[in-house]
């Protein structure tokens, strides 16, 4: 599957990619591939949607 407009690169801070990496049995361009939509596997979706879990966890910590 190739990278267009109708999907949106994840960016998550590149500390993250091992822990995901290791976490999933996979390699780190694995990671890259399914936050970047490169990939489209369930393993990859399963990806995504771990990283929007941590990345909406960071966002939770934030206080106004």
């Amino acid at each position: 599957m190739k990278n267009n407009d109708t999907f949106v690169k994840i960016n998550i801070p590149n500390k993250w990619v091992p822990g995901l990496a290791e976490e999933f049995g996979v390699s780190q361009q694995a990671i890259r591939n399914a936050l970047y939509h490169l990939s489209n596997s369930d393993n990859a979706k399963a990806i995504r949607r771990r990283a929007k879990e941590l990345l909406q966890r960071e966002v939770e910590k934030i206080k106004d």
